[in-house]
């Protein structure tokens, strides 16, 4: 069902590329006042051949284009883009009489079709729908698939966030970073499959004991981080010690008997991102050295 439109009057994308290209110069600018009150960056063309160069210039997430234009036409700069992306959101604007080019618009994926004159409920459903896959497809981009946690890339891009809230409210937490003792060996002795499937369980017992609020991420090969929100060192420890009881206790098949090493550093005023990350790596390595299969909090002195 198409949503109302005052609904989207207040309703901004602004981490999301656009490309228009349109040659109708009237219709360009009406729809040019609807986009910009919605997108932080538009960039438009007014044919084919213009919109592609600005394509492969800016990459855009969202492709909103006139089919039929008096030079390049859409259907050939969509061609073109999808030899170089068939993952990025097209949006075709056709007149009712273009049947013919809007059979081969299927055949180059494109997601929508709208028809002129344009229906601005339509176009705006085609909008909402094009930024939902836009956002799996991103937020599959920031996933470890095997799994099922955020990759590296992902968690900087949180803890970065966290660290602005928690400067701004005066807020604290924590983050644990988990290392799996003697990984190479397990992998050596039993396959690569069989260590595969300890990285599988083991990711499902801290997705089962963490809060919705907590974030966990694959840091490496056989290392995790967690972001534990409004968590003191103290607090986060009794977490990473319960997961290390769990993981000690757990029968995994075809491996008799694994343990994990775990680091705490707590976030305050000032520090920065990397030392932060530091200061849990060093925690991680005084519990390696210490005989591994314990937790340890980062302290300076």
């Amino acid at each position: 069902m198409a949503r109302n439109i005052m609904e989207y009057l207040y309703h901004k994308y602004p981490d999301v590329r656009v490309l228009y290209v349109e040659d109708e110069r009237f219709s360009r600018e009406k729809l040019l006042r609807i986009l910009n009150r919605r997108f932080a960056t538009i960039h438009v063309a007014n044919d084919g051949v213009e919109g592609f160069q600005l394509y492969q210039r800016y990459h855009p997430d969202l492709i909103i284009v006139d089919i039929k234009m008096t030079h390049k036409s859409g259907l050939e700069m969509i061609k073109k883009i999808r030899e170089l992306n068939d993952k990025v959101q097209v949006i075709v604007t056709t007149a009712q009489e273009e049947n013919d080019l809007n059979i081969q618009s299927i055949e180059h994926n494109v997601n929508h079709f709208i028809l002129k004159p344009i229906d601005l409920n339509q176009f705006l459903e085609a909008i909402h729908e094009s930024i939902q896959q836009i956002k799996l497809e991103k937020d599959f981009a920031m996933m470890d698939s095997l799994t099922n946690s955020f990759n590296r890339l992902k968690f900087h891009e949180i803890l970065a966030s966290e660290m602005r809230q928690a400067e701004q409210f005066d807020q604290f937490f924590s983050i644990i970073m988990m290392n799996i003792d003697s990984f190479k060996n397990a992998n050596d002795c039993f396959g690569h499959q069989a260590g595969d499937k300890v990285l599988v369980t083991i990711s499902t017992i801290i997705q089962q004991r963490i809060r919705e609020c907590d974030f966990y991420a694959r840091w490496g090969d056989e290392e995790f981080i967690l972001l534990i929100p409004g968590t003191d060192s103290q607090n986060a420890a009794e977490l990473a010690e319960s997961l290390r009881c769990i993981i000690e206790d757990f029968p995994f098949k075809n491996i008799s008997h694994l343990t994990c090493s775990f680091g705490i550093a707590e976030y305050s005023t000032k520090k920065s991102k990397n030392e932060l990350i530091q200061e849990a790596e060093q925690a991680l390595y005084q519990s390696k050295n210490k005989g591994r299969n314990c937790v340890t909090i980062y302290n300076k002195e």
